[in-house]
């Protein structure tokens, strides 16, 4: 088996004295798509940000291919993990072009003359055409709903040309169509392109639709980790989440429907 991609080894993090993160080890292979699933304050995008060198003040190892985080500069990891916030600035006046062109300062000399190239333009137009934003390319940000807006979210990340792509809660407020449509977005980018996923959900149902591998956290520390198919057991879903599960199957279907059963009528 090849290095891991990502392997963490004790990582903890406390925030204003609270801790947020113990003890966490695991390990990732490139290509995989990861889901990170818990409860809420489960400390889910804490860990995204740790991976992604976002935040520093964290103990134990986070390596990417066998070097640690924190010695990479902000350039380096940019050129290798592209992000897709759940909370980015809503009021950006630059155009979903012009958003994306700026994705592509990893990969840019400020000390050089050459400006923009052929091959920039390339990539543009075809991270454009990925995302399903070719129609949004010339609309302000600011102008945009919220389906729309991660369409064009996605398009600057592909337009960065990293080989990892973090998704911290993309389906949040957006209609059933827009979800079905970024969340198989998603899993195009994946299988298609090679591109590692992690992903931050609260919708288990989301992560056992897209994901080859979940990593349930509760109380800042993993309950599980493993393929997605072990999460298929409301067993194993109750310790994740507190609550009793059920799982509701379909002809077709090659995953369960789970739902909460308080919620169920």
């Amino acid at each position: 088996m090849t290095s891991p991609l990502f392997e963490v080894c004790g990582l903890g993090l406390t925030l204003g004295g609270c801790p947020i993160l113990d003890d966490l080890s695991f390990s990732l292979q490139q290509g995989s798509f990861l889901a990170i699933v818990g409860p809420n304050g489960a400390g889910k995008s804490s860990l995204l940000r740790c991976l992604g060198g976002l935040q520093r003040k964290f103990s134990g190892t986070v390596l990417l291919e066998g070097r640690p985080i924190l010695s990479l500069s902000a350039r380096q990891i940019a050129r290798r993990i592209a992000w897709v916030h759940q909370n980015g600035d809503r009021d950006l006046g630059f155009t979903v072009e012009e958003f994306a062109r700026m994705s592509r300062y990893p990969w840019k000399d400020p000390f050089s003359v050459a400006g923009w190239t052929r091959e920039d333009s390339r990539i543009l137009a075809d991270a454009l055409r990925v995302a399903g934003a070719e129609a949004l390319a010339s609309r302000p940000m600011n102008s945009l709903s919220g389906g729309e807006r991660q369409r064009a979210l996605i398009a600057a990340a592909l337009t960065q040309s990293t080989d990892v792509l973090f998704l911290d809660e993309p389906l949040t407020y957006l209609d059933y169509l827009y979800q079905a449509d970024i969340l198989e977005l998603a899993e195009r980018i994946n299988r298609e392109r090679g591109v590692t996923v992690l992903m931050v959900t609260h919708d288990i149902n989301t992560a056992l639709a897209s994901a080859d591998r979940i990593l349930a956290l509760r109380k800042g520390r993993i309950c599980k980790e493993g393929p997605s198919r072990d999460f298929c057991d409301p067993l194993v879903l109750e310790d994740v989440f507190g609550t009793e599960f059920r799982l509701f199957e379909a002809p077709g279907q090659t995953v369960p429907h789970v739902a909460p059963a308080r919620m169920l009528r």
